[in-house]
């Protein structure tokens, strides 16, 4: 029985994906609302923090995401393959737009705080209906290179996006990159509305919220790469967590930021290679990860220059990159009439495994050592890798 990825082509480059009527303002649209939406947080995270003085301001607007998030993603899943997706996706833009039109009406923590947990859902939903579009509309070659520019929007958003949103506030005050952040939503909107329509799509009832956990337990392909995605975003944050604590003076924001800046440069080279389209190109990286976080583990321990430091979070940021081909894989994989409900399963499970792991390994780097929690996490990757390892699965018929 051939393997599931036997017969690949390779993806075809970042041009034929901008030829692509409907890849192209997806990844236009996400480009945009990605950097707008880091701007936006930045001024809610500024707001917060001067109205309270406190650093539970920050926390609570990043508290605030999580719920709503993980309320759309599990409970209203049902919801996300029910109406057009096209006209979902406007509506989410816009619904994005409003709502961060209230803290920028009224600049005060309680607004800011709602806003932001309510954005939290918008994101969640929008991530899942935007995957289920590719899985339903774009090419199968095209979808890496797709979710490859996505996750390079992201993780670039992450870096400008915050320093643009940080000195605009500082300089002009919340007000204007707040009002950013809401112009983003609308052009986004804009360029999503202009979305061909799929006619020939059948409006299926709503599915019960375990339909996207049943798709997912019942192929073995999809069980695997699932459990290796949780497993890589156990640690997802932990060198941006620990990096306050190991590095001090003029290597503090570097060694911050070279996780995602790896990440970057990872998803935009490999994004428009076939190496991760296969499930053992996905395997082997999800595995040099693990190498990554021991290895920053172990330099940690011996005290090894700030430099090594943030070259070992760069590493594992771009071994986080092969997320990008679970992505493709899923697209290819699961039901396209069901994609928005299985990614939103996805996500809630990420951000529950997520939260949990950034507490758990937290405490052990507290308790223990910085090198402790980077060195729990690559043991426990290793070991997830080595007992799913789907790129050996048959194809599930």
């Amino acid at each position: 029985m051939p393997n599931t990825d036997e017969r690949l082509a390779p993806p075809p480059g970042y041009r034929a994906l901008f030829r692509h009527p409907v890849a192209s303002r997806l990844v236009i649209a996400r480009g945009i609302s990605e950097l707008g939406d880091f701007v936006g947080l930045a001024a809610l995270l500024l707001l917060a923090y001067d109205q309270t003085n406190s650093v539970l301001g920050p926390a609570a607007v990043y508290a605030a995401r999580t719920l709503p998030a993980l309320l759309v993603a599990t409970v209203f899943s049902g919801w996300l393959d029910v109406p057009a997706r096209r006209t979902l996706l406007v509506w989410l833009s816009v619904a994005g737009a409003a709502l961060i039109a209230v803290p920028t009406a009224v600049p005060q923590p309680v607004p800011a705080i709602v806003a932001a947990g309510l954005l939290g859902a918008v994101r969640a939903a929008y991530a899942s209906v935007n995957v289920a579009v590719a899985a339903e509309a774009v090419d199968a070659a095209l979808r890496l290179p797709l979710f490859g520019l996505s996750a390079f929007a992201n993780q670039a958003g992450q870096v400008i996006g915050l320093l643009a949103g940080a000195s605009l506030t500082v300089a002009l005050g919340s007000r204007v990159a707040l009002l950013i952040d809401l112009v983003s939503f609308l052009v986004a909107a804009v360029i999503l509305a202009g979305l061909p329509k799929h006619p020939h799509r059948r409006r299926e009832p709503r599915p019960p919220a375990t339909a996207g956990v049943r798709i997912i337990a019942r192929h073995p392909v999809l069980r695997g790469v699932a459990l290796l995605t949780l497993a890589t975003v156990l640690s997802g944050a932990l060198p941006e967590t620990l990096a306050p604590d190991l590095a001090r003076g003029a290597w503090r924001p570097t060694v911050l930021a070279a996780s995602a800046l790896g990440g970057a440069l990872f998803v935009l080279v490999v994004g428009r290679s076939g190496f991760l389209v296969r499930l053992a190109g996905q395997v082997a990286v999800a595995a040099a990860l693990a190498g990554a976080l021991l290895l920053t583990g172990v330099l940690v321990a011996v005290d090894a220059p700030l430099w090594a430091l943030a070259g070992g979070n760069a590493l594992i940021g771009a071994g986080g990159g092969w997320l990008i081909g679970a992505q493709a894989t899923f697209a290819r994989l699961a039901p396209p009439e069901r994609m928005g409900q299985v990614e939103a399963t996805i996500v809630a499970a990420n951000i529950v495994v997520s939260g949990c792991g950034i507490f758990l390994l937290g405490g052990v780097a507290a308790v223990l050592s910085p090198a402790a929690a980077y060195l729990a996490a690559g043991v426990v990757l290793l070991v997830v890798v080595l007992l799913t390892r789907p790129d050996r699965l048959p194809h599930a018929q």
